[in-house]
């Protein structure tokens, strides 16, 4: 991977990690996917200012990569994290990985290396270590659901990557485009206190939603759909694991938290895993499908 899709590939789970830990007050006061709604038809606005050519990608395309990787993945995910503690869901969303990995081979006939495999692995453990086993056994259903939700956001993302002929940009001016009418019918039909919501939201509360919006969802999926154009999805997805230790440098900084050194030995770990997806130190024997 060069170095310039090397920090696109960095930039993405950096935005996604740290705004997922400021995202806690605004989707506790925004309905969820009421929230998304606002944010993709600001992306959705911007953007037709800004990116004015047309779509060389068909809409019937457009509209299947929309619904997988936003409306369909949000509904399932923010719905099930509410009967899930955050130690649990964080874990088991981490499926979405081996899931891109696996969807990437099965629907775009990426080669799945043996390198790729164990470092896949190892960068898993990594993420299991960080964030710890839960407690107690979680509710099984909405566990199932948050699984489902990562197969069906890398199915997305699979997609954007085979069926899209539009540029990164494109693609998540296509996400906006689409996912917004879907999006208010997801909303109406169900969540309520929208409108309440609008009108006791406080100046702070508005500033962490501008910050989520802009950073976690245009810069990072600006950032993450230029990459998969640039490089497959299972060199890509992999990063995703990112997320777990940028998150924890989050809630030190913002939320005064402190990290154990069984977090730390896991960082390490999933560091050494993302590097053996890519490549590093590994003999050019192993790296052939």
């Amino acid at each position: 991977m060069s170095p310039r899709n090397l920090g696109l590939a960095i930039l993405a789970p950096l935005c996604w990690g740290l705004t997922f830990t400021l995202a806690k007050p605004v989707v506790t006061h925004f309905p969820p996917l009421f929230m998304m709604l606002m944010v993709y038809a600001g992306i959705g606005l911007v953007m037709a200012a800004t990116h004015r050519t047309p779509f060389k990608t068909g809409w019937p395309k457009l509209l299947l990569i929309s619904a997988l990787s936003v409306t369909i993945q949000g509904g399932l995910l923010f719905y099930a994290v509410k009967e899930v503690d955050a130690t649990t869901s964080n874990l088991v969303l981490q499926a979405q990985v081996p899931a891109g990995v696996v969807l990437g081979w099965l629907i775009a006939g990426e080669p799945l290396n043996p390198s790729r495999i164990v470092g896949m692995l190892v960068a898993v453990l990594g993420v299991v270590i960080v964030i710890g086993l839960p407690e107690k056994k979680p509710p099984l259903i909405p566990v199932l659901t948050i699984v489902l939700s990562g197969f069906v956001w890398a199915a997305g993302q699979v997609l954007a990557r085979v069926l899209s002929q539009d540029s990164g940009l494109m693609v998540l001016k296509a996400n906006a485009w689409f996912a917004t009418p879907q999006l208010v019918v997801a909303t109406l039909l169900l969540e309520q206190g929208q409108w309440q919501a609008v009108m006791t939201a406080t100046p702070f509360q508005w500033l962490l939603f501008g910050f989520v919006g802009v950073f976690g969802f245009y810069v990072a999926y600006m950032t993450w759909f230029t990459l998969l154009k640039r490089v497959s999805v299972d060199q890509a997805v992999p990063f995703i694991l990112l997320m777990t230790p940028i998150g924890l440098v989050g809630a030190v900084v913002f939320l005064g938290e402190t990290i154990t050194p069984v977090q730390l030995i896991g960082g390490a770990v999933l560091m050494l895993g993302l590097a053996i997806v890519n490549g590093v130190g590994v003999p050019r024997r192993f790296k052939t499908a």
